[in-house]
């Protein structure tokens, strides 16, 4: 089996991309995200450390190259909205969704409409989804957001279930961890990734971590 990392993978829905292209990510974008509020756990990078940081890592990209208007919300999105408690496979295996919904495309040359998107030979980019990872046997899943405006539109769930589909691939695979916040997203990631608090049960191993001067959690 090949590694999920040989190759770029993307995914189509209603005009949206998820691509992990790395030549599609726009820098000044993915930084004014990570400087607002939104992303309580981050900050801005200098661009020499943020290409860096995007060069060591696998990034999902969300895209809409048809930015000019926003479609009718017809999905609750579990990532961003606080309300929701209905589960994703309530309505739908996300695997069989995202099966029936996935095309393989090539990546689009549309002038974003959006201030913060200044290649015109990229579409605009709308959320993100960062995974850290040898390839083969760890994962750490990071970075994960939908721009305010674009929320509420299922693109969450969507994002979360091709990364899901992504790591579905890594046979090997030990681990995957992630940080996230008590309450509804513990259970978001927890229905499409299996998740769980690690606890000792009497193995002796436990997960242990320390917060660098880079961090905000």
């Amino acid at each position: 089996m090949s590694l999920p990392t040989t190759r770029i993978h993307e995914w189509a829905r209603d005009g949206f991309i998820i691509s992990t292209d790395p030549k599609l990510i726009d820098l000044q974008a993915l930084n004014a995200a990570f400087a607002s509020s939104e992303l309580s756990w981050a900050q801005a990078l200098p661009e020499e450390e943020l290409k860096v940081m995007l060069d060591r890592s696998v990034c999902f990209g969300l895209y809409s190259p048809t930015a000019s208007a926003l479609p009718a919300p017809n999905q609750t999105d579990e990532l961003t909205d606080p309300t929701s408690t209905t589960s994703i496979t309530a309505q739908q295996d996300p695997a069989t969704t995202l099966h029936e919904i996935a095309e393989r495309i090539q990546a689009p040359s549309v002038q974003s409409t959006q201030e913060q998107n200044t290649d015109t030979d990229k579409p605009a980019m709308i959320g993100l989804a960062r995974l850290i990872t040898d390839s083969v046997t760890v994962i750490w899943l990071t970075d994960v957001y939908i721009l305010p405006e674009w929320q509420n539109q299922g693109l969450g769930t969507w994002l979360n279930a091709c990364v899901k589909e992504w790591v579905d691939m890594m046979p090997y695979l030990r681990r995957l961890s992630l940080i996230a916040a008590e309450g509804r997203l513990e259970r978001t990631y927890a229905k499409v990734f299996g998740t769980g608090r690690m606890e000792d049960k009497g193995s002796g191993y436990r997960v242990l971590s320390v917060k660098g001067r880079g961090g905000q959690v």
